[in-house]
C-alpha cells in the first residue's frame, strides 16, 4: 500500500516541483485523492506541507494510511515530518481541527510568480490565500491595469494586490478586521500603497446601500467571491450564495461603469446561475480555463465574467 502512494507522489512531484519553479510558486498542491485508498489533499508550501483530510473517519481512520502517506511526503519531498500540518473535518461542521504551534501561529512569506503573500499554516481554517485562484490572480495583474476596481468578500486581498499592480485604485470589502489587517500587510509586502487603496470593514448588502445614499461610487472592474453560506453579527440575515446572487449581482451591476466587467466565483458544487440574469447580462463562464494545472476537481470553484448587455 505504501508502495502505491510512494510512487504516485513521486510522478506528481517530478513534474509538479519542476513546473512550480519554473513559474515562481512556491505553494502549489501535490496530491488530490487521486488514489481511493489515501483521500488527502496535500499542499506545498515552500518547505511545509498542508495536508486535508478528505475521507470518511468511521471508515478511513483504522487503516492507518495518514502514516503510510507522511512517510511518502518525507522522502519524496525531503519534507521532514514536523514540517506536516495536518487539518480534519469535524462532523459538525466545516471547521478544521489542528494542534497550535503558538498563538501567532506558522506564518511566512510565499512568492506566485511576481506576487507575495502571507499565508498562515495553522492559526486559522484556510491558510490566508486560495491556491485554486492562481489563474484569475495572474489574469487580474493585466486585466486590471488602469482600471478602478472592487473585490467584495476580499478575504486577505490576494485578488487585490493582483490588481493593484497596476490599478488607479482597489477597494477591497470584507467583515473581518483580521482579514483586512492581512490585506493590508500584503499590499505593503507588495510595495503597493495603503493609502491610495481602501479597505473596509462592511456588510456588502450594505456597502451597496450606503454607497447608493452618499456618493454613488462605481468602478470599472468588480470581483466578488463570496462564501457558500455565512452568518455574522454585522449581518442582518444570513447569506445563501444560491438564494441571494442574484441580488448580489444586480448591486454590482448597478455600479460597474459603461463597459465595466464583474468577475463572479464561488466554491458551491451544485451552484447554477438563474436564468434571469441570462436576460440582463452577457456572461461567459471560464470555470474550466480558470482551474490550475496543479487541481483535477473541476468543481472547486465556478467563474463567470459577466458585463451589462449594451442597449440601443
Amino acid at each position: 500500500m505504501k508502495e502505491q502512494i510512494l510512487n504516485r507522489l513521486k510522478k506528481n512531484y517530478k513534474h509538479r516541483a519542476k513546473w512550480a519553479r519554473k513559474n515562481g510558486f512556491d505553494a502549489y498542491r501535490l496530491y488530490e485523492k487521486d488514489l481511493p485508498d489515501f483521500p488527502f489533499l496535500v499542499d506545498i508550501y515552500k518547505d511545509h506541507v498542508v495536508v486535508h483530510f478528505k475521507g470518511k473517519k468511521e471508515i478511513d481512520e483504522a487503516k492507518g494510511h495518514d502514516l503510510l502517506l507522511f512517510e511518502a511526503i518525507v522522502e519524496v519531498c525531503q519534507i521532514p515530518q514536523g514540517n506536516i500540518i495536518y487539518k480534519e473535518r469535524q462532523k459538525q461542521g466545516d471547521e478544521f481541527k489542528y494542534d497550535k504551534k503558538d498563538d501567532k501561529g506558522l506564518e511566512f512569506i510565499i512568492n506566485e510568480g511576481e506576487l507575495k503573500f502571507i499565508v498562515n499554516l495553522t492559526k486559522y481554517i484556510d491558510t490566508g490565500i486560495f491556491l485554486d485562484h492562481r489563474p484569475l490572480r495572474q489574469k487580474l495583474i493585466q486585466e486590471a491595469q488602469g482600471k478602478k476596481v472592487l473585490n467584495l468578500f476580499s478575504y486577505t486581498g490576494s485578488l487585490s494586490v493582483a490588481c493593484a499592480k497596476g490599478a488607479t485604485s482597489v477597494t477591497s470589502i470584507d467583515m473581518s478586521n483580521t482579514y483586512l489587517d492581512w490585506a493590508e500587510e500584503n499590499f505593503k509586502l507588495n510595495g503597493l500603497s495603503v493609502e491610495t487603496n481602501h479597505f473596509y470593514r462592511e456588510d456588502v448588502f450594505k456597502f451597496f446601500e450606503k454607497n447608493k445614499e452618499k456618493n454613488n461610487e462605481t468602478f470599472d472592474l468588480i470581483i466578488m467571491d463570496p462564501p457558500t453560506f455565512s452568518q455574522s453579527k454585522r449581518m442582518e440575515g444570513t447569506l445563501d450564495i444560491q438564494r441571494d446572487h442574484i441580488q448580489l449581482i444586480k448591486g454590482c451591476s448597478q455600479i460597474l461603469n459603461k463597459g465595466g466587467k464583474l468577475y463572479f466565483s464561488n466554491n458551491l458544487r451544485s451552484f447554477k446561475l438563474d436564468e434571469e440574469l441570462f436576460r440582463h447580462y452577457s456572461i461567459k463562464e471560464l470555470t474550466k480555463w480558470s482551474i490550475p494545472e496543479d487541481f483535477k476537481d473541476m468543481k472547486i470553484h465556478c467563474l463567470y465574467e459577466i458585463t451589462k448587455k449594451q442597449t440601443v
